[in-house]
């Protein structure tokens, strides 16, 4: 990791399982979009989702080439990947011992994923994803803006912490509608999800949900009903809508309940029930 940062080839889209980094700075990186989208009067899509299984669903061809990225020397990272295929592991909980090891498998495909409490894991998912949000970028998908403070040029894909991500894509373009950037936000989707799936990931469904951030000229923002719109995961070939929510509602994220239009109500009376519990 601190070759990959000296070398600057992570993304800083996400955050997890990088030295210093916490989640509440994913949050707030999150809030100041919101708010620079409603000072511009813009419109943009924001697609939340969660990796499915994470680390146990890396795909090691995979790990072992973003890792190599990284100049992680070949030797080390064959001795844990080889380990991985080769052992044979029990899970030993208050309940008793599993009765069915995790691996060895001879007489097919070798055990994948790197493990929950490996502690290369983290660093390995934040090469893999390093290189999904420069795919992306490639791709011209991400939230383009002015920053106001830095007065820099900004492109952002994501705000990712490890498996949560969410998604940012707007297009100032004076001929798109809000339809077309619905539609172009389904083709964002769709690249993430196959790029994840390219590297034995998948997006959970029941995880997932997007907002249309879109302010009328009145300057409140546009309801559901007033601007509808669907987008859907792939799902293993089973296509499935994916929840949409209004900006006015708000959902827990990394621990924080947050919502675009940058009121905090649900994060004050989620601490009072808790105060109260």
């Amino acid at each position: 990791m601190w070759n990959g940062e000296r070398a600057k080839a992570l993304a800083w889209d996400n955050l997890g399982g990088r030295k210093g980094m916490r989640a509440v700075e994913v949050n707030q990186n999150w809030d100041l979009a919101n708010d620079h989208i409603r000072g511009r009067r813009a419109r943009a899509v924001i697609i939340s989702n969660d990796a499915k299984g994470c680390f146990d669903r890396i795909a090691h061809v995979v790990a072992i080439l973003a890792l190599r990225r990284l100049g992680i020397p070949r030797p080390a990272i064959m001795s844990m990947i080889t380990t991985i295929q080769q052992m044979q592991h029990y899970i030993r909980t208050a309940f008793g011992e599993s009765e069915r090891s995790y691996g060895p498998n001879p007489s097919g495909l070798p055990p994948q994923g790197l493990i929950q409490g490996n502690g290369a894991a983290p660093a390995a998912w934040s090469a893999i994803t390093a290189i999904l949000v420069d795919c992306m970028k490639g791709e011209g998908y991400g939230y383009e803006a002015w920053a106001p403070i830095s007065q820099r040029a900004m492109t952002l894909v994501c705000f990712g912490f490890v498996d949560d991500t969410n998604l940012i894509l707007n297009n100032d373009g004076p001929g798109v509608t809000s339809a077309d950037l619905i539609a172009e936000a389904q083709l964002e989707l769709s690249t993430w999800e196959g790029l994840l799936s390219a590297t034995g990931g998948a997006l959970a469904l029941e995880k997932s949900y997007w907002y249309l951030v879109e302010v009328g000229p009145d300057g409140k923002y546009i309801s559901k009903a007033k601007q509808p719109g669907f987008l859907f995961l792939c799902n293993n070939g089973q296509p499935a809508t994916i929840e949409r929510l209004e900006v006015t509602e708000a959902r827990e994220t990394l621990g924080i309940w947050s919502r675009p239009d940058g009121l905090m109500i649900d994060e004050v009376n989620a601490l009072k029930s808790k105060a109260l519990k």
